[in-house]
């Protein structure tokens, strides 16, 4: 059985404490808040990207030339932003469903059409934990799309 580095294992930890921040968070989401806008509204869950220092390009480059033709190949329509200012290199909103606390499409459907586009699993193991041990930090938020702005 392969081991895992501590890089990789504190990586895939991070981005697991992340979505269970998520989960809680957005079980506190105001059902009224929900109601007052007859369930119109867009939900989003925005990761943040600050990679280390000398990997941006590599990490985008991950992101453009693999991560967005999945996104593409299983319907997600996400909406990245790679910034040229600030705190963080790369944000991302992708659309989620609060009521299963998921994204749209799931992450598990994601990661397979990953595998399937990369190889078999093991390589795309192998692409998302090298994007992970670029980054240096991350912020998962929840974020909604008032019911007025979607399209």
């Amino acid at each position: 059985m392969k081991r895992e580095g501590p890089v990789l294992r504190s990586a895939f930890r991070t981005l697991f404490i992340g979505f269970v921040a998520v989960s809680l968070l957005t079980s506190t989401i105001p059902r009224s808040a929900q109601a007052a806008d007859g369930g119109q509204a867009s939900w989003y869950q925005a990761i943040s990207f600050k990679f280390k220092a000398g990997k941006a390009e590599e990490a985008l480059k991950i992101i453009h030339d693999h991560f967005q033709k999945v996104d593409k190949a299983i319907g997600r329509k996400v909406i990245p932003f790679d910034y040229l200012t600030g705190e963080w290199d790369h944000v991302v909103y992708f659309p989620l469903d609060v009521a299963r606390m998921e994204t749209i499409p799931s992450n598990t459907e994601w990661m397979k059409a990953l595998a399937g586009q990369e190889g078999g699993m093991e390589q795309a193991q192998k692409l998302f934990g090298s994007f992970l041990d670029m980054v240096a930090t991350s912020k998962t938020e929840i974020a909604q799309l008032p019911a007025t702005w979607v399209p």
